[in-house]
């Protein structure tokens, strides 16, 4: 059997102001009203015995009776207000359903915009395919130097007979080291191109400058606003049908109960006295 949610701290503010409100309905005022005016008919049956003298002590008291039934009312509710949350135990258990469920939502967004932020940081891929431009530069060059120098080399060494079999040896490289520079060459022309153009900012992610800076770039969130706006409606609507639940079905039987037994105890200190009148005379 799943245990009934107790009444959590943030939520007390709210049975707080469901319990000021039931303290100022037409039902328990009217109550409150006709419990003083019994309270009053006692003390004046009670002064036309004993005399004028303690009528007018007891009417200065009357008026403050009213405030200080409902200061008792009231702080008797905040002593039950466990039990008299029960009474609500569905609501609320749906209201915090929601309220959880919303959380939620609110920390998956939350955790979606750190990974996309740090989305940017650099990988070993990206260092990878950082180094293909690099060495599409360098390579020509160095391929080009070589069949420079294998070039010169192989020309001044022709000039000896002998040293004929090395110099052909070198013109057959730097022939070589040419051929690779010129390949290099184009494939790294080709390289540059591409790089250049899928690094080349489009036009609709033009981003204003700000101070001389780019505004950072705001991932969007994984959670539409309507989504979001649906979950808010979701919670403040569980959170209505809880407070309404704890309004009718919980605080409000409760003051009448407690009203009520106050009230008992008057009228049967008045039957007595009535009969203690009618013995006497």
């Amino acid at each position: 059997m799943t245990a009934l949610p107790g009444l959590q701290a943030e939520d007390r503010p709210d049975f707080e102001r469901a319990l000021h409100q039931a303290l100022r309905t037409a039902e328990i005022r009217e109550a409150l009203r006709r419990k003083e005016a019994t309270a009053d008919a006692g003390a004046t049956g009670a002064t036309g015995a004993t005399g004028d003298t303690g009528a007018s002590g007891d009417t200065g008291d009357t008026g403050a009776s009213g405030a200080t039934d409902i200061q008792r009312l009231r702080a008797q509710a905040l002593v039950a207000s466990e039990l008299i949350a029960t009474a609500a135990a569905p609501e609320y258990a749906a209201y915090l359903r929601q309220r959880a469920a919303m959380a939620t939502t609110t920390a998956t967004t939350a955790t979606a915009s750190t990974a996309s932020a740090l989305s940017g940081s650099p990988t070993p891929s990206a260092g990878a395919r950082g180094l293909l431009p690099v060495l599409a530069v360098l390579t020509p060059a160095l391929a080009g130097a070589s069949t420079a120098a294998f070039l010169l080399l192989g020309g001044l060494l022709g000039l000896f007979d002998s040293q004929r079999e090395l110099s052909d040896a070198l013109l057959t490289a730097g022939l070589t080291s040419a051929t690779i520079a010129a390949f290099t060459l184009v494939v790294g022309a080709a390289c540059l191109l591409v790089t250049a153009v899928r690094h080349r900012t489009p036009a609709s992610d033009q981003r204003p400058r700000i101070h001389g800076h780019l505004r950072p770039y705001l991932h969007p969130s994984p959670h539409p606003p309507y989504v979001r706006r649906r979950d808010d409606a979701a919670v403040a609507t569980a959170r209505d049908a809880w407070l309404r639940a704890l309004l009718h079905r919980g605080i409000l039987p409760f003051l009448r109960d407690r009203l009520e037994r106050s009230h008992s105890p008057s009228r049967t200190s008045q039957s007595q006295s009535q009969k203690s009148e009618r013995g006497t005379t």
